[in-house]
């Protein structure tokens, strides 16, 4: 059961990006804002603010890289010594991230742009290409809890 918790807390945090890097590019173009965690896979709308678009493999690699991290905090915490409070303590904690990765997958499927043509919701982008071909550069800002 641990093995689908894990991953399913780390599209949450993804999603909600907890830490992550905003790129803001700028130019003669207008250009969409990126969001990584730390793999670029979201991009804001240049149509609407409240439409995102996202790229299927770089959130794969989010979730795959954050699971990890959660996965080595878990078994961190499986070493130390527990009382019956701790025990309760880290279930509280996992129930309440739980509810927090749901919230933020219910937000972002509402905010989820239209089907899967090339620079929507698609498998790959390339944010480098695309920025050196409209003459524009990227420049990338850690961020907490944005969205």
């Amino acid at each position: 059961m641990k093995y689908i918790i894990i991953p399913y807390i780390a599209l949450g945090l993804v999603l909600s990006l907890v830490i992550g890097i905003e790129y803001n590019c700028n130019g003669q173009e207008m250009f969409p804002t990126y969001y990584g965690s730390p793999f670029v896979f979201k991009q804001k709308s240049l149509g609407s603010s409240m439409e995102y678009f996202y790229s299927i493999s770089g959130l794969i690699l989010n979730i795959l890289t954050w699971s990890v991290v959660l996965y080595f905090i878990d078994k961190g915490i499986e070493r130390i010594n527990k009382t019956k409070i701790f025990e309760i303590g880290y279930k509280v904690i996992v129930v309440l991230l739980i509810v927090f990765s749901t919230l933020n997958v219910a937000v972002d499927s509402v905010m989820i742009g239209r089907g899967f043509n090339k620079n929507l919701n698609y498998w790959y982008w390339d944010m480098d290409k695309e920025a050196e071909s409209w003459g524009v550069t990227c420049e990338g800002e850690l961020i907490t809890f944005k969205k």
